[in-house]
């Protein structure tokens, strides 16, 4: 399976913030890219950095889509259609925690709520053909103290 965080929807005031994040995602993201079992390819998780969305909408709640289409490019140089599952949700901050810690600590508090999050995925383990989200947790918490953040 591979993992996609990401702290792309953003605004003027947490922009710095997403570029911290940016760099401490793409590091969980390669280590979490394993193998899990189950039917899920794909597992997207969004950081929301937009206060305004707040009082327009909630979170998008998990959503599990079967053979996602795409297109990759075999040797040939011709497209052939691609499809994967993906399991896809959004997390947001409290806005007032976030905007008030210090910069070297928002890694860490997003990575607590992403953590606190992945509880959906326990919820959903059967729908995901035996997704071992228990290893999953198990792996996300590991993969955050090797990078120096400790969660929970």
């Amino acid at each position: 399976m591979k993992v996609n965080l990401n702290a792309n929807m953003v605004d003027q005031a947490t922009q710095g913030i997403a570029s911290v994040l940016r760099d401490e995602f793409k590091k969980l993201e390669t280590a979490l890219s394993n193998d899990y079992g189950g039917t899920i390819d794909h597992l997207w998780i969004d950081f929301e950095l937009i206060e305004h969305h707040t009082q327009s909408r909630p979170p998008f709640p998990f959503r599990f889509q079967k053979r996602v289409g795409g297109k990759v490019f075999k040797l040939t140089g011709l497209p052939v259609p691609l499809y994967e599952n993906v399991g896809h949700y959004s997390v947001r901050p409290d806005f007032t925690i976030l905007l008030s810690i210090p910069l070297k600590s928002v890694a860490t508090y997003a990575l607590g709520l992403i953590y606190d999050s992945t509880v959906v995925l326990l919820e959903k383990q059967k729908k995901l053909g035996g997704f071992d989200a228990e290893r999953f947790r198990e792996d996300f918490v590991s993969c955050c103290k090797k990078l120096g953040h400790k969660l929970p």
